[in-house]
Order: structure tokens, then C-alpha cells, then sequence
């Protein structure tokens, strides 16, 4: 199976140290969507400062999205109660759908019922954060307008996949509204 971010891509974007990878294996309960599977068994996910890999976290901590909000006074939408944490992102929490690889983020401070897709499967948001990773660290001129650079990188990036800026307070929006105000 082919994917838009090999693993030596990835690599040599993130470093040994900056990548994760999940072992597959063969089960007749695994709801895990079999491309997703593939794709984080073989290419993985970054796991860097901006955006920590579920790995990273805490192996105390439940990989359930329920059992993650089981505390909070909020209620988890009954949609939800099946998708896995991921990551976090930025001032989010990225959850995977895994029957259909489809990726969420559940902002920090908002209600558990505004939570939003931001990437259409998992080779998205790791196809994004490479691109992202490659502007920040090779890609930017800082003597270029940076409007216009965070525009192209926009661009690319929609071509690929628009859900990441479908919604004005995405994560993505966010941070590339800090790019542009110097913040990253």
C-alpha cells in the first residue's frame, strides 16, 4: 500500500526519536480501520513538542476516549464513546474514529459536543505535520512575507485535504496564525 508520507520521509523529518509507530496484529475485535492500522504500523506519527503522540503521554492513561472524559463534568456525545486518543495537538486533543480512520479534535476549554473533524484519516494529519515540520525548518524565508509563505503552505496543504481549515478555530488555523504573529 502506498502512502503520501513514506516512512524515511517521516524519519528524516522527525528523527529516530520523533516518530511512533503502533504494532498491528491480527484480531477478530480489532475496530481498527485496516489502512489506519497499516499506516501507523508503517509510516507512524511524529511525536514532537507541538504535536505528542498518545505514547508520549502516559502509559497510566487510557487510550478510550470515555474512559479520558470519564471525570470531567461534561458529557461525552454517545458518537464519540468508541474513538481512540491519539494525540495532543497545540491547545487540543485528537481522537481517532477507528472503524473509519476518520481524525477529531476536542479544543481545550470547550465542550465535549463541539469537537470537530480535522483531518479525513490519520495519512492526512501526518501528511499535514510533515509539511509543516518541512516549512518550519527548511521551507521559511524569514526576510519573504510570512502572509504569503503560511498562504502557499495553506494552499498545499488544502489541496491535499481542506477539513484541517474548514473551521475558523481548528488547530491548524491556530497555528498558523501564530506563524504569522511570530509566536512559532
Amino acid at each position: 500500500m502506498s502512502f503520501a508520507v513514506t516512512p524515511d520521509e517521516l524519519l528524516g523529518a522527525f528523527g529516530p526519536s520523533g516518530v511512533v509507530y503502533f504494532p498491528r496484529h491480527a484480531s477478530s475485535d480489532s475496530r481498527l480501520d485496516a489502512r489506519t492500522a497499516q499506516f501507523l504500523s508503517q509510516v507512524g506519527l511524529p511525536d514532537e513538542q507541538y504535536f505528542m503522540s498518545k505514547a508520549s503521554v502516559g502509559s497510566q492513561e487510557s487510550i478510550n476516549l470515555a474512559a479520558w472524559f470519564r471525570a470531567k463534568d461534561d458529557t461525552l456525545p454517545d458518537q464519540c464513546r468508541s474513538w481512540l486518543v491519539l494525540a495532543y495537538f497545540a491547545a487540543s486533543l485528537i481522537a481517532l474514529d477507528p472503524e473509519s480512520g476518520k481524525v477529531y479534535e476536542f479544543g481545550e476549554g470547550e465542550p465535549l459536543a463541539s469537537y470537530r473533524q480535522l483531518h479525513r484519516d490519520v495519512e492526512s494529519l501526518v501528511y499535514v505535520l510533515h509539511l509543516f515540520q518541512a516549512f518550519t525548518k527548511h521551507e521559511r524565508d524569514d526576510d519573504a512575507d510570512i502572509e504569503q509563505q503560511v498562504e502557499q503552505l495553506r494552499a498545499r496543504i488544502e489541496t491535499f485535504d481542506a477539513l484541517p481549515f474548514a473551521h475558523d478555530r481548528s488547530q491548524w488555523n491556530l497555528v498558523l496564525d501564530e506563524v504569522i504573529e511570530g509566536i512559532r
